[in-house]
């Protein structure tokens, strides 16, 4: 009874740890818009892509990439293992281990699912926003691709302190609403992200950190990652490998028969 408790707690916590696939409404920044406030969006976008990567982005269509750490859950502290696989641009899987099993969420683009010991199963279609944010917002590469392909809604709220560092506060209006995106006002890297989140275990506030960026075939990518709910510590992540460009095809996020 206790380990299927635990699964059950796992498979809702399992998303969101590992490509930060929450989040439904954030209200606005507070202030007034700065004038131009959609241009210097779109600017501080293209800035930010530009010192993530460039064109290097621009040639990805698939991310792969090995994590763990530690995720707070409602069954105490769990350490997590993961594999987690994306496809641009709306594709996911994650394979979780932990301490007493293991739990696979996909996303094939129309429907999410999960599978573990106690069986397979689709989940809420009001989720389907929050794995395509979680995509968007991994390494900010989805946003990137929209910002390429100019169709990422921005606009500019000014310079803020984030986490200790000076940024640049910009709101992206993602798939479930608007999202606070935090740009190192030095390096124009994404370090932060915040929003109102929703998940199988309720709603929250989510705020996101990336720090240890490294550079992985000609892309800037975070390889540590902490998650923070309702201002508590929720999740403390590292990355192991990082992999572009895999092949991936319709199988692997397709829900188990």
């Amino acid at each position: 009874m206790k380990k299927a408790k635990i699964l059950s707690a796992v498979a809702c916590v399992a998303m969101v740890w590992t490509l930060g696939l929450a989040g439904v409404r954030t209200a606005g920044a507070q202030g007034q818009e700065p004038p131009d406030a959609k241009k210097r969006g779109a600017e501080i976008l293209a800035e930010a892509a530009a010192a993530t990567g460039g064109d290097s982005l621009k040639k990805i269509e698939t991310l792969s990439f090995t994590s763990a750490g530690d995720v707070n859950s409602p069954m105490g502290t769990l350490t997590v293992e993961s594999k987690s696989k994306l496809a641009y641009p709306d594709r996911a899987r994650f394979d979780v281990s932990f301490q007493m099993g293991s739990v696979t969420q996909g996303f094939d683009g129309k429907t999410g699912w999960a599978s573990s010991e106690q069986g397979t199963f689709d989940l809420p279609a009001d989720l389907n926003g929050e794995y395509q944010r979680g995509i968007d917002l991994s390494a900010g590469i989805g946003i990137y691709k929209k910002a390429f392909a100019g169709t990422a809604e921005a606009e500019f709220f000014g310079e803020k302190e984030f986490a200790g560092q000076k940024t640049l506060l910009v709101e992206w209006t993602g798939p479930t609403g608007k999202v606070k995106l935090y740009f190192d006002a030095t390096t124009k890297l994404l370090v932060g992200a915040k929003y109102r989140a929703v998940s199988m275990q309720g709603a929250f506030e989510e705020e996101r950190r990336w720090s240890d960026f490294k550079e992985v075939d000609g892309v800037k990518f975070p390889h540590h990652w902490v998650t923070y709910r309702d201002g508590s510590q929720y999740s403390d992540v590292t990355v192991k490998e990082v992999k572009f460009n895999e092949k991936m095809g319709a199988s692997t996020f397709a829900k188990p028969q």
